[in-house]
């Protein structure tokens, strides 16, 4: 009886399925060893190991053959179970040789105990690397078109999306996650340090190590770009719905690499209450403090480069005050006032939840449209010209979707809940932020202007955006009731008159 071991072996779940697996394999040596007098003696290899790397599972039969001399023979049903790889499998059967061990192809009969054996296995072996480099190039371009084609091909799901469909239907909705996400972009470009932000996101519920916060703020599929090594180096645009600007991406990349010049918060003072608040009108960049110590003298900056701009803090603080007094009102308006806001609180809000409810049918609508088209161009129904100008459109137009329902969401804000704070704050709003503290100081400037305030270093003074929407009808009336009284009038004017 000639000794033997028999070695199996499966790369992928596509040769199991077809006639490769390890039973088939198995099957076949063992018929093949009773009709030429084997006599098995072992049974190595395994399931779904890299055809490229044999590994352990080829040293664990290397132990066994090197040790009893009396195995000579080596079973494979074909030559190319051991590696696809030419020089691997070559090297692994040479390295058998040098020991005076045979391999035998139990499908063919051929084993290399002859040159014509060895010349045939070393051939067949030759054709299954070819096999495997072609069918890898297939895998790598398919994978890069849909890479270009702006399909993510990850295998894990971004933090803060849902992954929907497959392959070119592949298609993300942002989540629960997604939105506080979106909240941390913002916030490092408000200058906040990623502690800040760590503890700012576990208040939301939301909990991660600060390795993995500095992956989100870098990765830039939160900016609708794909990035991966297939590309080369090249970001393409992607199908992904986006958290944040790339113009605000790059921002908070030089913040990160420190090329702004913002630094890390120090410990809060009062003598800088409009720190972080205050934002330059060139690029909204945070102002930061300091204090000259040799003259005792307060300053804020924007730490820009090519911005600089230098402001002491006393005359920072007279312009806030200044600007303040604008929205101070008379006891006198405050009922009308609250009369008035509540009213059109009610209206605003109905017509925001109408507007509301209609936009996410619509997204609704265009999320299947967007994902029908990619299918279609998966099956091959329509060309990529028409599919790429297809999908621009449709996500041009979720996009837009997308600011209404922010838009929304924003009108839809309790205003109710801050009228009365907000009537009492607005008859001395200067004096209450001069006299403050700290804290009041910033929640006040925070319900006032909750997106900052801009300094236009031409102007050389404060130039607001989006001020708090009570506020705003408040200071309207108030104007219009204070020239109304310097007229001696006692007649409302026809804005107040509307409003009531």
């Amino acid at each position: 009886m000639k000794n033997c071991v028999i070695w199996t072996r499966v790369s992928t779940k596509y040769q199991e399925d077809n006639g490769g697996s390890l039973s088939d394999q198995k099957n076949k040596c063992e018929l093949f060893a009773r009709q030429n007098g084997y006599d098995i003696k072992g049974y190595f290899g395994g399931t779904h190991e890299s055809a490229k790397t044999p590994g352990a599972l080829v040293k664990a039969m290397f132990d066994v053959v090197y040790k009893d001399k009396s195995i000579k023979y080596i079973l494979v049903s074909v030559a190319d179970r051991f590696s696809r790889n030419e020089a691997q499998a070559s090297m692994i059967i040479n390295e058998l040789l040098k020991r005076g061990k045979v391999i035998v192809e139990a499908s063919t009969g051929i084993d290399t105990s002859t040159r014509e054996g060895m010349l045939m296995i070393k051939m067949k072996l030759a054709l299954a690397e070819w096999d495997n480099g072609n069918r890898t190039d297939k895998f790598v371009s398919g994978r890069k078109h849909c890479l270009e084609s702006g399909v993510y091909c990850g295998a894990a799901k971004p933090l803060g999306y849902d992954k929907h469909g497959k392959s070119l239907g592949t298609y993300f909705t942002v989540n629960d996650k997604g939105h506080l996400i979106r909240k941390a972009f913002k916030w490092k470009l408000q200058g906040y340090a990623n502690c800040e932000i760590l503890k700012k996101l576990s208040a939301y519920g939301l909990t991660m190590r600060k390795q993995k916060l500095h992956h989100i703020l870098t990765n830039p599929f939160y900016a609708g770009k794909i990035k991966h090594k297939m590309l080369q180096g090249r970001l393409v645009d992607g199908n992904q719905p986006k958290l944040v600007s790339y113009e605000d991406f790059l921002r908070v990349q030089d913040i990160l690499s420190g090329r702004t010049g913002v630094y890390k918060h120090k410990k809060e003072t009062p003598r800088f209450p409009l720190k972080r608040h205050i934002l330059c009108s060139k690029d909204k960049t945070p102002f930061t403090a300091y204090t000259v110590k040799k003259k005792n003298i307060d300053y804020y900056k924007c730490n820009q480069s090519g911005c600089k701009t230098n402001v002491s803090a006393k005359k920072m603080h007279e312009r806030y005050e200044c600007l303040l007094r604008f929205f101070n009102v008379t006891e006198s308006l405050k009922p009308l006032l609250r009369d008035i806001i509540s009213k059109m609180i009610i209206s605003n809000d109905d017509e925001a939840r109408n507007m509301e409810t209609l936009l996410k049918k619509q997204k609704s609508e265009y999320i299947g449209k967007l994902k029908k088209c990619k299918v279609r161009f998966g099956m091959g129904e329509i060309d990529e010209e028409i599919y790429e100008m297809t999908n621009k459109d449709l996500q041009e137009k979720l996009d837009n979707i997308e600011r209404g329902l922010a838009e929304c969401r924003k009108n839809l804000s309790n205003l109710d809940s801050e009228v009365d704070d907000i009537l009492a704050m607005c008859c001395k709003l200067d004096s209450l932020w001069r006299e403050g503290s700290l804290e009041t100081c910033q929640k006040l400037q925070n319900l006032l202007f909750p997106n900052g305030i801009l300094w236009d270093k031409e102007k050389d003074n404060y130039r607001t955006f989006d001020e708090n929407e009570a506020l705003s009808i408040i200071a309207r009336l108030s104007v219009n009731y204070k020239n109304k009284k310097e007229e001696n009038s006692f007649e409302l004017s026809p804005f107040v008159q509307s409003c009531a």
